[in-house]
This record gives structure tokens, sequence and C-alpha cells, in this order.
């Protein structure tokens, strides 16, 4: 007998990973608005600068009705969540709140901590969003969000097919154009270099900074080319058949993704091997696999 009562339910136990999983997007989640709170607080606010999206609607609401930003994050949070409710996964839903819950107890109680930074407007610009998109970065590598945009974006992809970077364009567009009507032209010019590095930087962190390149090559001596790649620089490659369009001729093409690094050792090896090779070259952002990064 299993000593199971008739009629109970079944209780799930979260596996070893899965709560290791959850703690440490939690861990990212709660760094990233750590990181945030500390550009708003010493950075962004001092200078009388914006951001993107919610948090940059929020200072606004703060510089002109002196409503405190995170009750901002959380009143225009509200219909935003109650909107994406049904459309949103239950992960990424419960990711987004702990993301603007966090951040919205944080802002305020990380306050006076630490003194403002004694900058130029346009030093206070890139740091202030570089560290906001460091910290929208971790927030993002934990599988959340702090709401707004966000969301937005997720719900706009499945009812209109518009793409999340269409969705921040023109929210980041729209506190653009406010700024303009309500602050001098100097704030908008400098929240648009501070957007810009922003997004610079949450690319850096969810993608890394090491940008490999992938490679194809049409030569003559494929075969060759291939063994000595695979031989120096210890690295895969694909083969692939093709047929020139004036030509008729058939060919295999090599493809190969290589680091930065050991881009111009293949380039001597190609034309040592071939020099009438024809090759181009295109930068693969995020590369997973052996020899790269690590599948997760």
């Amino acid at each position: 007998m299993s000593g199971k009562e008739p009629g109970s339910k079944k209780v799930y136990i979260p596996s070893v990973e899965g709560t290791r999983i959850l703690i440490l997007n939690l861990l990212y989640i709660a760094a990233g608005a750590l990181l945030i709170s500390f550009s708003l607080n010493t950075i962004l606010i001092p200078y009388g600068l914006l951001a993107g999206g919610i948090t940059g609607l929020s200072l606004i609401l703060f510089y002109l009705f002196k409503i405190p930003v995170f009750i901002g994050i959380l009143a225009l949070n509200i219909p935003v969540f109650w909107w994406g409710a049904r459309e949103i996964s239950r992960s990424f839903f419960f990711y987004s709140l702990a993301g603007t819950v966090t951040l919205s107890v944080l802002q305020p109680a990380t306050y006076g901590y630490v003194q403002p930074f004694q900058l130029d407007m346009l030093l206070a610009a890139v740091f202030g969003g570089a560290l906001t998109g460091f910290g929208f970065g971790l927030i993002f590598r934990g599988q959340g969000s702090t709401g707004g945009t966000d969301i937005i974006s997720v719900v706009m992809r499945k009812k209109r097919n518009l793409g999340i970077g269409e969705v921040s364009f023109y929210a980041n567009l729209f506190v653009i154009i406010i700024s303009l009507f309500f602050f001098p032209l100097n704030i908008g010019l400098y929240t648009i270099i501070s957007i810009f590095f922003t997004g610079k930087m949450i690319d850096v962190i969810i993608t890394g900074l090491n940008v490999s390149k992938s490679v194809f090559i049409v030569a003559n001596k494929s075969s060759e080319i291939s063994v000595r790649i695979i031989g120096e620089l210890h690295r895969g490659v694909t083969h692939l058949r093709g047929e020139g369009a004036f030509t008729h001729h058939e060919k295999i093409i090599l493809n190969c993704v290589i680091n930065r690094f050991e881009l111009a050792r293949l380039k001597k090896i190609v034309t040592e091997t071939d020099p009438d090779a024809f090759m181009y070259i295109s930068d693969a952002s995020e590369v997973l696999g052996r020899g790269f990064s690590r599948l997760k």
C-alpha cells in the first residue's frame, strides 16, 4: 500500500536543480534592481536625467509633481501587469513581479547611502545609462524584467506581431517627446545618450563581450583548408555543397565559427592554401556549444 489517502491531492515538490535556478534568478534580479536604484539615486535623479520606459515616466512624474519614483513605478505597472497577466507565462510574470517589487523597495531604501557623484552632464548621461543597463541586463539574465515595456512587448508581439525592439523604441521615443515639452532641450538630448548606453550595456550583459566570427569560405582547395583549420586552430568545420550561379561548378563551401583573436590566423591559412579563395565574415553575437559558451 502506498499510504496515500483516497482523494488526496498530489503535492508538487520542486527539484534541487529547479530550486537552484530559482534562487540564482532571484539573486540576479536583486543585484540588477540594486544597481538600477544606485544609478537613479546617485546619477540620474541628482542631474535631472530621464530613462526609458516606465522608469522614465516615473522620473517625469517625480520631477513635475514630486511623486516618489518607487510609487510611480508601482502605480504605472499595475495596469500593465493586469493587462498582461493572461498573455505571458507564469514564470515570466513571477520574475517580472519580483523585479518590479524589488526595484520599488530598494530605490527608496538605498536613497542617501551614497552621495551623488560629481560629474558633468555628459558623463552623468553615459555612466548613468550604462549602470542602469547593467542592472537591467542582470534582471534579464534572471529571466525577469521590471514590468512596463517588457510585458507590453510580449503582449504586442502576440496580438499585433510587433517586435520587442519596436515596442521599446516607441516607448523610449514617447519619453523623449514628453521631455522636450516639459524640460530643457539639453535634458532630452542627454536622455537620448543615456538610453543609448543603457541598450548597449544590456546587450553586453546578455550576450557578453566576446563576439565570435562566423566565416564562410568558397575555395578550390576546400579540403586542404578544412584540414588546416582543424589541425591548427582546433575548430570544427562544416562542409556545405553549393553551385556557382554563373559557372554552374559544384564546390564545397566551408563554414566555421572562431573567436575574434583567431581571425588573423584563419585568414593566413586561407590565403596560403588558396590565394583565389572567396570568404566573407560576419559577427556571431552569441555562440553556444563546445569550444564556446556552455549550453544552459
